[in-house]
């Protein structure tokens, strides 16, 4: 799925509104403009994380949690130490989730570069609905 793809199902998921969502996520602080001058890239799990995390704060208002401690047990947590905050974030919240890659276990994996599929992205998307209904409705 593209970026541009991910941003308006995110956007339709929660507004009716006919203008353009990438703007609209510029303006209100929710996106990035590497995420208009790239909307036609795959969007990663990097970047759906700070992308679902960026909605929470500007959007919908929820603050983040402040003990992220337990995000450590992702092992590659801090490979984007710029990405970290929003991966934990979206991770604690049980937005989106990790996979469990060794053998016996143990091995937690967010798979920053990772790319999810459609199915998996509008899960994440219908969970970041939950939990708005929970914490701010």
């Amino acid at each position: 799925m593209t970026r541009r793809a991910f941003i308006e199902s995110l956007y339709k998921a929660f507004f009716n509104g006919q203008e353009d969502c990438i703007s609209y996520g510029i303006r209100k602080g929710w996106l990035e403009f590497e995420d208009e001058l790239y909307s036609d890239e795959p969007v990663l799990r990097k970047n759906e994380a700070r992308i679902l995390h960026m909605f929470l704060l500007k959007e919908l208002g929820i603050k983040d949690l402040q003990d992220i401690q337990k995000a450590g047990e992702l092992r590659d947590l801090y490979d984007c130490r710029v990405c970290a905050n929003h991966v934990a974030q979206v991770y604690l919240r049980g937005i989106m989730d990790a996979g469990d890659i060794a053998v016996k276990g143990g091995f937690l994996w967010f798979g920053l570069e990772g790319e999810d599929d459609v199915t998996r992205i509008n899960e994440h998307i219908r969970r970041l609905q939950e939990l708005s209904d929970r914490l701010v409705n």
